[in-house]
């Protein structure tokens, strides 16, 4: 009994880690939304489909790591044929990866919140992806832990289960807002508009996010960590400020 408790204690752990740092965002971004809330339900499936999402992700990104060498021959080829300078595999490994977790989160919003009857107002957007976003990062972070306590132990484990709530979180977060507030801002628009905006939402998403991974890859104190997470941390503030501008939003902003 006491080996099988001892089996599940890095699970536990690292469930906790990964689910509590985005629970408490979640709770914030709630009490952004309280005066008009979501039903709770459509809230806690968001969620967790943003951590089921994480399970379709992974088989794809390994593709994409499978297929750098095509694809590389291939942006060599382009590069050669209209004169732009060769990017690192790296540079296009990454931006693909986040390319694939931002229409992830979008397209599980987009099913099953989008198309509710509850879908009825511009913060609406941001809410949902916020929410699926942090339901994501709590997998990935579950996960990302899990695999530290196996090779490192707990004390390396809850040392990084503080940056993960401090980085990795944030950058779904935000990344993921900035779709929302692509679709909130065109909400009462022309629907070729939305559709648009809300590519060029996904577009600016996977730049902001791959830049935050690669980022933090030459980032080997803590101080440069810490630079590469201020303009997220200062993305909070906006979306704060724009999220107050979105709920005066009306129908009287409808472009034809």
């Amino acid at each position: 009994m006491a080996e099988t408790i001892l089996n599940w204690q890095p699970y536990a752990i690292a469930l906790a880690g990964g689910i509590i740092p985005s629970l408490v965002w979640l709770w914030f971004w709630m009490r952004q939304d309280r005066h008009t809330p979501e039903p709770r339900g459509l809230i806690v499936i968001s969620f967790f489909a943003g951590m089921a999402i994480v399970y379709f992700v992974l088989p794809f990104e390994k593709l994409i790591a499978v297929m750098m060498p095509a694809i590389m021959s291939f942006i060599d080829v382009l590069s050669q044929k209209f004169s732009f300078l060769l990017p690192y595999e790296q540079t296009v490994r990454v931006t693909l990866w986040a390319f694939v977790e931002e229409v992830a989160k979008y397209s599980t919003v987009f099913f099953i919140a989008f198309k509710s009857k509850h879908f009825d107002e511009p913060k609406d957007a941001i809410i949902y992806l916020i929410t699926a976003a942090l339901g994501f990062a709590a997998m990935e972070n579950s996960l990302y832990l899990f695999k530290t306590l196996s090779t490192a132990g707990v004390a390396e484990g809850l040392s990084n289960m503080s940056s993960r709530f401090i980085g990795a979180t944030t950058v779904h977060m935000v990344s993921s807002a900035f779709i929302g507030l692509a679709i909130a801002f065109a909400f009462y628009a022309h629907r070729f508009i939305k559709t648009v905006v809300t590519i060029g939402g996904i577009f600016v998403a996977t730049l902001l996010h791959a830049y935050f991974n690669l980022s933090i890859i030459p980032s080997d104190t803590t101080l440069k960590t810490l630079l590469t997470f201020t303009p997220f941390w200062a993305a909070i503030v906006g979306i704060i400020i724009l999220l107050a501008l979105i709920k005066r939003l009306t129908n009287t902003n409808k472009i034809y």
